[in-house]
């Protein structure tokens, strides 16, 4: 993979998806001590296997794109839970997981937050209830116009939108939902945020395996950035 570059103040962009199918064993050798006490210390076996698949797919591309060994990585945990390379300030990267899938941001040239959702993550009762939690309440009104079905895949496009913004400033749902009011662009969203000053540039979409349709996808990024492009992997043959 190139290494990414920046130029005419617009970040790079590289997006990685990781898909777990079932009975995939994820090997963590590749990952520090740290993150190995850190997997063994999760209750759940799936929630273990998905930070696992993280941190393996994370090394592995990170890895390539600086011509290093995957465990010579050094990714450090700031204070507010987000990893980060110590070595490499300039390059930024984001993970998002949910069932079987994991995805990977990676950004030179401004930070990035990634997030990814299943469209059935919500019932339509669910989705009723959060609502008012995350929308602003001009927000509300708008999607309270939209038939049941587009109302729901509204909101989750709005819900991974909003957790990639707070996740790109480094506070994920910690901070307020409703503090992200989405502003329609040409081809992307920009957004006005109480926790930051600066503008925050918001590409979203739909991806699934085949012919469905099955997970949206948001990515924030602190700069206007390239259009970026999907590689999916199947375990770890691929990477």
């Amino acid at each position: 993979m190139a290494i990414l570059r920046e130029g005419d103040g617009v970040a790079q962009v590289e997006l990685h998806s990781l898909h777990l199918r079932d009975g995939l064993d994820i090997p963590d050798g590749m990952l520090s001590e740290q993150e190995r006490h850190r997997a063994a210390a999760f209750r759940s076996a799936e929630a273990r296997r998905l930070f696992v698949a993280g941190r393996f797919l994370c090394r592995r591309v990170l890895g390539n794109l600086l011509g290093c060994a995957p465990q010579a990585l050094s990714i450090a945990i700031a204070l507010s839970g987000r990893p980060y390379l110590s070595d490499h300030p300039d390059i930024d990267f984001n993970i998002s997981h949910v069932r079987d899938r994991v995805a990977l941001a990676i950004c030179r040239g401004g930070l990035i937050g990634i997030d990814i959702e299943r469209l059935d993550a919500f019932s339509e009762t669910e989705a009723r209830e959060i609502m008012p939690m995350i929308l602003s309440e001009h927000e509300l009104d708008q999607m309270h116009q939209l038939d049941a079905l587009d109302r729901h895949d509204a909101f989750v496009a709005c819900w991974v939108q909003k957790e990639a913004v707070l996740k790109c400033l480094g506070q994920g749902f910690l901070a307020d939902p409703q503090s992200v009011i989405l502003v329609p662009g040409d081809t992307t969203y920009s957004i006005n945020c109480q926790a930051s000053d600066e503008p925050i540039f918001i590409r979203s979409g739909r991806m699934g395996d085949g012919e469905t349709t099955d997970f949206q996808w948001a990515i924030a990024t602190s700069r206007a950035a390239t259009e970026p492009q999907w590689r999916h992997h199947i375990g770890g043959i691929s990477l």
